[in-house]
Formats: structure tokens, C-alpha cells, sequence
């Protein structure tokens, strides 16, 4: 996770620390986390190929796992017919969710 754009490397949280943040705390991290998306040029373009790519769809903001022991990184998920695909803010697609 440390390769990407200058500087927006996604946070990534232990399952162990997450589950003990208060509501202040994880909303805290949402806007800290927001702000990368939001500065990192690259994101929207690979946004926008994302879309291209599921079609009709929606984004969501979700703190996804990444790994079998539960760490999370703060993700864009674009959910289209039938498959998912979550951007972190260094702008690299980082796992695919089929629904089929």
C-alpha cells in the first residue's frame, strides 16, 4: 500500500484498533482518508474507467478488510450489475467483488 501518488497512501487499520474507535473517531478517519481521494488527481481518472468498465452503477464510501485478519484501508467501492470494484486514494484498485 505505500506506492501510489506523493503522499496519499491509504491508511491501513488493524481489525483490533477499529473495532475499539467511537463514531467521533471513525468519522475522523473518513474525512482525514476523504481528503486524499480529493487531492489525488489520478483517483478520478481511474474512476472513471472503473465506470466505463461495470457500467450503470453507483459509488459508496466503505472501510473494506483487506486481509484474513481483518485490516481495513478506506475505500470507494463502484458497485455496477454484477461485480464491485474498490479504489483506495493512492488510486490502485485494490480487490474485485463478484456477485454473481
Amino acid at each position: 500500500m505505500k506506492e501510489g501518488f506523493f503522499g496519499i497512501e491509504p491508511m491501513v487499520i488493524e481489525n483490533r484498533q477499529f473495532v475499539e474507535y467511537e463514531e467521533e473517531d471513525i468519522q475522523r478517519l473518513n474525512d482525514t482518508e476523504e481528503q486524499k481521494f480529493l487531492v489525488n488527481p489520478q483517483v478520478s481518472r481511474v474512476k472513471d474507467k472503473v465506470e466505463h468498465e461495470l457500467g450503470e452503477g453507483h459509488w459508496e464510501k466503505h472501510w473494506l478488510t483487506i486481509d484474513p485478519s481483518g485490516r481495513r484501508v478506506y475505500t470507494h467501492i463502484y458497485y455496477g450489475e454484477e461485480r464491485a470494484l474498490a479504489v483506495t486514494a493512492d488510486g490502485k484498485i485494490i480487490k474485485e467483488i463478484s456477485y454473481r
